[in-house]
């Protein structure tokens, strides 16, 4: 293993980190991002509270990510290290209209049939007392829940085992809190956040991510589990909607003011990194990166390790993690960009690299595959056929930074849908699916 690798693993269990997912704000596409930079034994793996069964906190010990619907508070109870937050907020008129066309979607949800029945409207929907809760104050009574202060907050299904361990906290239950106390809450939360998004200005928020987290500029993403759920609300609906929603308002509008002061103060740091005037923040936000990120490299000599998609993934243009069987190992996809890139940080020395393909939308893509060590195309071999392939190649030393960075790139011609390609349901734009990529130092 490399000791970048192992630097990051070690960095990452410092501190736990707890992304707040509130539904309808683009948390599913989020957290696809958001994993690549941990290893996925270090994630724990439910989301939601009836997933989490009896709470173990020594084992719990062993994970640095947490995220899901669990609240702003609820973490607390399944780890007692210290968290630092992540959550996406959204302007709540558009996260009420889409919580109503998520309900009219989905049969599983516990209103949906009542909505199809009465053939509700959106306006139906805000007045209707077993619907309107659903879009009421949404963000807020979110974050500010937990099991001892606000425990009222929003409905928390847990399994038996998790309300027999959780028992005696539930019976400590206080008396309900007022919604300004709410509000409050859900403030102090945001302003104690490592870092926060808003889902109108998506890019910009993963770039403030970056920059905190020291962490490379994610690109162009592909957002997931979305729907067009543009519309312009009438007079009744903006009134309805003002009123179910005063506080989640007020939280925006506070979180857009600190939002913009933090864009602010990222923008003015860069500025130390700028050479020429037409650089872009992502390219600000690389040179960022690799200056935090080159104080930890060795220079101590390398000779072997094997990358796996279950370890942490510093680049970008990458789909999910996906499992691999019977092998139960990990690989993912390229995309949706045409050019995945993956950086390693390395001694400086003379390096054979191995890529092991396991499928491609077609063989000519394959064929077709360009590759790149720090922008410099190089050559690659093979001795299979097929849509699986090791490919081979060479990396000289004078290929790679002084600063020990090796940015590998697999650039495909053309990108369709794993839909288009498969005939599935999955709309992901893809190029190739790589399983693992292995280094051998030799003179």
């Amino acid at each position: 293993m490399s000791q970048w690798i192992r630097f990051f693993r070690k960095s990452s269990q410092r501190v736990v980190h707890y992304f707040a997912h509130i539904p309808k704000t683009a948390g599913t596409s989020f957290i696809v991002l958001l994993d690549r930079f941990f290893p996925v034994a270090h994630i724990y793996p439910n989301q939601l509270w009836r997933e989490a069964g009896k709470v173990d906190l020594t084992a719990n010990q062993k994970y640095s990510l947490f995220r899901g619907h669990f609240g702003g508070g609820g973490l607390s109870v399944l780890t007692d290290q210290q968290i630092h937050y992540f959550t996406i907020l959204r302007n709540p008129n558009a996260l009420a209209l889409s919580t109503f066309n998520f309900v009219k979607r989905e049969s599983n949800t516990k209103v949906h049939h009542l909505l199809k029945n009465k053939d509700m409207g959106f306006l139906d929907f805000l007045n209707h007392p077993m619907t309107s809760a659903l879009v009421s104050n949404r963000m807020v009574r979110n974050l500010s829940f937990d099991f001892k202060q606000d425990p009222a907050a929003q409905e928390v299904f847990l399994s038996a085992e998790t309300i027999e361990y959780l028992q005696p906290i539930i019976q400590s239950n206080k008396p309900s809190i007022s919604d300004s106390k709410r509000l409050h809450r859900a403030k102090k939360f945001i302003q104690r956040c490592q870092w926060f998004g808003l889902l109108e200005r998506f890019d910009e928020s993963l770039q403030l991510l970056c920059y905190h987290m020291h962490w490379p500029p994610i690109g162009q993403t592909q957002k997931l589990n979305t729907h067009n759920d543009k519309s312009d609300f009438n007079e009744q609906e903006i009134a309805k909607l003002a009123k179910l929603n005063q506080q989640d308002n007020q939280l925006y509008l506070f979180s857009e003011v600190i939002f913009e002061q933090k864009l602010k103060q990222m923008k003015q740091a860069l500025l130390s990194f700028k050479t020429k005037d037409d650089q872009s923040i992502d390219e600000l936000l690389d040179l960022s990166y690799q200056q935090h990120q080159s104080k930890l490299v060795t220079k101590k000599p390398i000779e072997s390790f094997c990358y796996g998609f279950d370890q942490v993934l510093l680049g970008n243009q990458w789909h999910r993690r996906e499992m691999m069987q019977p092998e139960e190992s990990y690989f993912r996809w390229t995309g949706p960009g045409a050019s995945a890139s993956i950086d390693f940080w390395l001694p400086v020395q003379n390096y054979d690299i191995s890529i092991r393909i396991i499928n491609a939308t077609s063989t000519d893509i394959l064929d077709r595959l360009n590759l790149t060590i720090n922008k410099k195309r190089v050559n690659w071999r093979t001795e299979d056929r097929g849509v699986v392939r090791v490919l081979r190649l060479h990396c000289p030393a004078d290929l790679i930074q002084k600063n020990g960075l090796l940015r590998l790139a697999l650039e495909c011609d053309s990108m369709i849908t794993h839909q288009q390609a498969f005939d599935s349901d999955d709309e992901r734009l893809v190029g190739v699916a790589v399983h693992w990529i292995q280094f051998k130092h030799v003179c």
